[in-house]
């Protein structure tokens, strides 16, 4: 049915689509309806490419038309005055001026009846004429019958209730366009069982449930039963199409109680398998969902507090368990090399593709390391240095900010990546400003303990540079590039020069351009330009105060 629909729309839809087509070029002038030309190039070209078009015309106020035909590939003009057909459509047309398919037409010149679309032209509220198209219904009820299905002649189309679409050796006896006798009766066709399809007694479907898309009944013709399924489509006449279909009761009633034996069949068949599933996942459900819930707190990352499985007995969950055990101890291990937070904002940003982007990067080094390490054992420098960074990554992460690397006893670190920060700079600074101050509450601390307090140096600088994943297949670090990573070590470096003009446990130096992308940082001292190794010229450069 869907099918049989699909069809007729598929036909009849483009050609009402030519109308409008051919009214858009006149409203805008490519197409002059008081040049003959014009007309005649303009109605012969909205044939091309309609096929099933069996003509296209345009009906002037005083009932002249113009008809482009298919066949000769010509223009027919006529005089329709005395017609009421034609007059009758002016008349609707200047009183209710919609574009819309009209009741069937027999038409002399094509020799059959036509269904016909009407498009009015009113310009500057003036009518103008009527765009005519029409198409032989004899052409609309073979496609539906032959394109894209089996030829079957139980398939019909109802012209309201009362008369069939078209009907094989059918005639219509008139020289003029006419609305009379242009389609058959029902009571008038040859066959028995279409022509009481609403006359014999009906009966409603039991077994199956007529829904929004089709309605149907069974009748009796004779000693036979028959089922009729149909639908109807409405705004392509002025009548309802009905779109059917007809069977023998005994084809339906066959098909109808195999498909319920199945249906009983596989009923049985599935309460036993719900029964048998019950009973399994019953067994496996427990296992499940320990590993479920595993599995969420590890999408956390929170490694340290998820639990190992226990066994199972069931042979693949309990591999599936010892595999998610190994599984978790190499991440408890994964997690001390790999930063946490830069692995979460990757699962949060998606891949991480190579790319140029403005970045800040910051390096951090400590004053006088190497002498005061060799006073130290391993165990004490090790011990100092995990807390420094713990104080320096707290800091750094809290604004937003990716530690890329340690480097003996220096940090670096970048905001603006793998997540956009709009505020990079000042991301930043305001983490130096928490640096310095974490450093010198700690130093506090060690004075009280006997210990040497830690002098730093920071820089940081702002530019644009390759961020992604760099290095091999079997080796990805996820860093930055560039020439702005040298400068910011560069000003961390230039920091040697100047400690000693400041007191500051923690000498913060930036660049100006970070300074002009930081502009709601105002704690900053300008300390001079610069030279700094490698570039040529000087760069001014300011102390977060």
């Amino acid at each position: 049915m869907a099918s049989v629909q699909h069809n007729l729309t598929s036909v009849l839809d483009p050609m009402e689509h030519r109308a409008r087509y051919i009214a858009d070029l006149i409203y805008e002038g490519k197409i002059d309806v008081n040049d003959p030309e014009s007309m005649e190039h303009g109605l012969i070209a909205g044939l091309a490419g309609a096929q099933h078009l069996v003509g296209l015309g345009f009906l002037y106020p005083d009932l002249t038309v113009k008809m482009a035909e298919r066949a000769t590939q010509k223009i027919i003009e006529g005089q329709h005055t005395g017609n009421f057909v034609s007059i009758e459509l002016v008349e609707s047309m200047k009183t209710y001026p919609v574009g819309s398919w009209g009741p069937l037409i027999y038409a002399p010149d094509a020799g059959e009846t036509v269904m016909s679309y009407r498009q009015p032209i009113i310009r500057d509220g003036k009518f103008i004429g009527i765009i005519l198209v029409a198409i032989p219904v004899s052409t609309v009820s073979n496609i539906v019958k032959t394109n894209g299905l089996a030829k079957d002649e139980a398939r019909f189309i109802l012209y309201g209730k009362d008369h069939i679409l078209s009907q094989q050796g059918f005639q219509v006896q008139s020289t003029e366009l006419t609305f009379e006798g242009v389609a058959p009766k029902l009571s008038d066709i040859s066959d028995p069982v279409l022509s009481t399809i609403w006359s014999a007694p009906r009966l409603p479907f039991r077994l199956i449930k007529a829904g929004k898309n089709f309605d149907g009944h069974f009748t009796k013709v004779g000693d036979k039963r028959y089922q009729f399924i149909y639908s109807s489509l409405v705004g392509y006449t002025d009548k309802p199409l009905i779109i059917g279909y007809q069977l023998p009761y005994e084809d339906a009633a066959k098909q109808l109680f195999r498909l319920a034996y199945a249906g009983l069949a596989g009923l049985i068949i599935l309460i036993i398998s719900i029964v048998i599933a019950y009973i399994i996942g019953r067994k496996i459900a427990r296992p499940i969902k320990a590993l479920s819930k595993a599995s969420q707190e590890i999408s956390k990352l929170d490694f340290g507090s998820v639990n190992a499985l226990p066994p199972s007995r069931l042979k693949e969950l309990n591999e599936a368990s010892e595999a998610y055990n190994t599984m978790l101890r190499g991440l408890n291990w994964f997690e001390n090399y790999v930063p946490k937070s830069l692995v979460r904002k990757l699962m949060e940003t998606g891949e991480a593709h190579s790319e140029t982007r403005s970045v800040t990067v910051m390096f951090t080094d400590i004053v006088g390391f190497t002498p005061q390490a060799e006073k130290m054992t391993s165990e004490q420098v090790a011990q100092m240095l995990n807390h420094h960074f713990e104080l320096l990554t707290t800091c750094i992460e809290a604004e937003g900010g990716t530690v890329d690397k340690f480097i003996g006893d220096a940090v670096m670190a970048f905001w603006g990546a793998p997540e956009y920060q709009v505020d990079h700079a000042a991301r930043a600074c305001r983490a130096a400003f928490a640096i310095k101050s974490a450093i010198e509450t700690d130093n506090q601390l060690r004075l009280q303990n006997n210990e040497t307090p830690i002098k730093m140096r920071i820089g940081i600088h702002t530019g644009r540079l390759v961020v992604g994943n760099i290095g091999s297949s079997g080796r990805l670090n996820y860093t930055v590039v560039g020439d702005t990573v040298n400068v910011a070590q560069r000003i961390e470096q230039l920091g040697k020069s100047l400690v000693s003009e400041y007191k500051d446990d923690v000498l913060a130096l930036v660049s100006d351009a970070v300074r002009l992308e930081a502009e709601d940082v105002s704690e900053m001292e300008n300390v001079g330009q610069h030279s700094v190794k490698g570039r040529d010229g000087k760069i001014e450069i300011f102390r977060l105060s």
